[in-house]
């Protein structure tokens, strides 16, 4: 059984960072509305650093598909729920109709033999990490590994995994990597958990603030970082890239959550910036580029993409 480092000298670690006021982050951005499959309504959920995004879209008819976007074109992957993308192409998800785990590839759609029927992540190696009754594990060549983990929420290039693990009185944020995992401890309420993590394994998650609010944390080096707010109680880390921004949902003074990006220290409003407020964002890639959804004024919801100018 893989061994658990004690959680009390990483939790004693935690630097909390002032709450920061809105600031325009540079450069701004151009909006690319990815269209739909047909339908009204198109919803982004990952992206890789091609700059290719999965998500679900309706078609004519009104139900809903899977998609491929790459280079402008929205690809069918039919009766499909993406979760995940990679460098090369390979997108994972669930089939719809209760069929479990399933991978695309270049116009094929296969099953994951092993694999539960949820999952979350994978990797330019193939490896795939996901979560079913028997718990999380780790999908690789063909043979699924249970992992000692009781969530998951990525898996880079090295093969690290995030995820959570339950303690005495509490739920903590832990990373696995070759058969070891860390505890990467809490703060108030022993209580915290991850989102992802890059290729140098900063991990970025929540845990409560003294005052019982999710903060967004930033794992690195052995330290846990608050990231701050844009004025308000809370922040939601959705992604990490490998040049360590982070890309989130924070609320302001006005309890109103926007769409932010935490850079060298500084969480930056986007919606300052040419990010809509009127949706979510839910990747970011190495080269900037963010990926989400807007609600236009007549309510109809499109995926988008958000290019730095």
């Amino acid at each position: 059984m893989p061994s658990i480092l004690a959680s009390a000298l990483l939790a004693a670690a935690l630097t909390a960072a002032p709450t920061q006021v809105p600031t325009v982050a540079t450069p701004g951005y151009r909006m690319v509305v990815l269209g739909t499959l047909g339908g009204d309504n198109s919803f982004a959920s990952a992206m890789n650093d091609r700059g290719d995004v999965v998500g679900r879209s309706q078609v004519a008819d009104g139900t809903y598909r899977g998609f491929f976007w790459h280079r402008g074109q929205m690809v069918d992957l039919g009766a499909f729920t993406p979760t995940d993308v990679n460098n090369q192409g390979q997108v994972i998800g669930t089939r719809d109709g209760g069929l479990g785990a399933h991978v695309w590839h270049q116009g094929v759609l296969r099953p994951l033999a092993g694999l539960p029927a949820a999952p979350v992540a994978i990797n330019d190696r193939g490896q795939i990490v996901g979560s079913g009754d028997a718990g999380p594990v780790l999908w690789t060549n063909g043979h699924a590994r249970p992992l000692p983990l009781a969530t998951v929420s990525d898996i880079n290039e090295s093969g690290q995994v995030s995820g959570g693990i339950h303690v005495p009185d509490g739920f903590h944020a832990a990373l696995w990597h070759l058969g070891r995992g860390t505890d990467l401890g809490a703060g108030p309420f022993n209580r915290s958990n991850t989102y992802a993590l890059n290729d140098h394994g900063w991990t970025i998650g929540w845990q409560f603030s003294a005052q019982q609010y999710p903060r967004g944390i930033l794992w690195r080096h052995g330290r846990a970082l608050d990231i701050g707010t844009l004025g308000g109680n809370t922040t939601e880390p959705r992604a990490i890239n490998n040049n360590g921004e982070i890309l989130a949902m924070s609320t302001a003074t006005d309890n109103l959550a926007r769409p932010a990006l935490w850079r060298r220290g500084v969480l930056h409003d986007l919606s300052l910036a040419g990010v809509s407020m009127q949706g979510e964002v839910v990747d970011l890639d190495d080269l900037g580029r963010i990926a989400g959804w807007i609600r236009q004024d007549s309510g109809i919801v499109r995926a988008v993409v958000y290019e730095p100018r």
